[in-house]
């Protein structure tokens, strides 16, 4: 039997075991079997060629001179499938449970990230993903909840990705969100999930409060490799306010280190976080603020592979980014939505040792028409530019990238 299936098997097990094995007395009160498939042709110039085993948008690359077009899985939300169960305890508490895997519907894989083929040498290249290889890589996660909140354990969302997927036009979408592309989680985008974690959530009528904390497990080293994240927030009528901090230690990011080469430098990252949503009308008015921090990583957590090699661990050290953003969402019609958001990331100059960086701008702007055709189904049109100046642009022979995608979305 081939590893490569057996994925797909673990699911099956997985589906046979709860829906018709298990004992009366053992069925939760609740088990349902959900997800989503988004599936588009994108084109988009400056690429590498697309990644059958990634799935979704190829990172646009600054050595890349040809456009690329195919059918891109995930381009408003990530292709899914999950199993999420609830059972009543008495007295208002439930234990609840999460299982979700990431699918590229496009060819009917599970989505893998930069696990897969992190090595630009082929005609392949992926990006900084949070999903590398696991089966559940969106979430795995048991808890309790009850009047005291919800406490759950395992593999959760940081409080960065929860609020920019409610608080954000394109709600991380892969191809046409300007901040959850590349920022989301705290500067790298490995981090939207915190594995090992602790997270502890609580609503007071219109008022949120949250902590997380990621254990590391490195033997002798109780930080290295640790997550630490705190949220709160105000939602009541057409306001809502959403804030998050959270600091990863030897965070692990991804980036070019030569036209044929993949690095990953371990970098402490920290962040900062804030949105505001406001309706009027027919209108839902969405922006916020980030600010992200990197220095030299706390413990050299690296391991070369055949995907990557490690860089050096300080690469990044004094690194500031800001980033502000704005959107607008406008129901034309009970069926037809139309979106545009502006994102703009400003990276300070700084210099550690032998690497140095000038400062620089980034600018993002996304527009999209987006067409309900029921409950479930929607089809949507939209284009997402790029472009880079200042430091932000060094060593790029392009600095500007555009995208164009379409497509038809469906929940169940």
């Amino acid at each position: 039997m081939k590893l490569k299936h057996a994925h797909l098997i673990l699911i099956g097990i997985f589906l046979a075991t709860t829906a018709f094995s298990a004992p009366a007395d053992n069925i939760p009160d609740a088990l349902e079997v959900y997800g989503l498939i988004d599936l588009g042709v994108t084109t988009l110039n400056h690429s590498e060629s697309f990644d059958p085993a990634l799935g979704t948008v190829p990172m646009t690359n600054k050595y890349a001179i040809q456009r690329v077009t195919g059918l891109v899985s995930g381009n408003l939300q990530t292709s899914r499938i999950g199993f999420r169960g609830r059972e009543d305890l008495g007295n208002g508490a439930a234990a609840i449970f999460v299982l979700e895997s990431h699918i590229n519907a496009n060819n009917g894989t599970l989505g893998s990230g930069a696990a897969v083929t992190g090595d630009k040498a082929g005609i392949f290249q992926t990006g900084d993903s949070s999903c590398q290889g696991q089966l559940f890589c969106r979430q795995a996660w048991v808890g309790l909840q009850g009047d005291f909140g919800t406490l759950g354990l395992g593999r959760q969302y940081a409080f960065a990705y929860d609020i920019i997927r409610a608080y954000d036009p394109f709600g991380a979408s892969n191809s046409l969100d300007g901040l959850g592309r590349t920022q989301q989680g705290g500067g790298n985008t490995r981090d939207v999930r915190v594995d090992n974690s602790i997270k502890y959530t609580k609503h007071m009528g219109p008022f949120n409060l949250g902590a997380e904390y990621g254990l590391g497990g490195v033997a002798g080293h109780l930080s290295a490799g640790a997550f630490i994240g705190l949220n709160a927030g105000y939602e009541a009528g057409p306001l809502g306010i959403q804030g998050a901090w959270q600091r990863k230690t030897d965070s692990q990011i991804w980036a070019a280190s030569s036209a044929i080469t993949n690095a990953v430098y371990d970098t402490d990252t920290q962040m900062l976080l804030l949105a505001v949503n406001y309706r009027l009308g027919r209108m839902l008015l969405q922006g916020g603020y980030e600010g992200v921090s990197l220095s030299t990583g706390s413990n050299n957590l690296c391991l070369s592979t055949a995907e990557y090699v490690c860089g050096a661990n300080g690469k990044y050290s004094g690194q500031q980014t800001a980033i502000g953003y704005g959107g607008v969402t406008w129901r034309a019609t009970e069926q037809l939505s139309l979106m545009g958001a502006a994102y703009n990331q400003q990276h300070g100059s700084y210099q550690t040792g032998a690497n140095s960086q000038s400062g620089g701008r980034q600018w993002d702007l996304s527009a999209m028409a987006d067409y309900r055709l029921s409950v479930k189904t929607d089809i949507y049109l939209g284009t997402h530019g790029t472009w880079l100046n200042g430091g932000m642009a060094y060593g790029y022979t392009n600095t500007a990238f555009n995208l164009v995608t379409a497509g038809v979305r469906h929940i169940f």
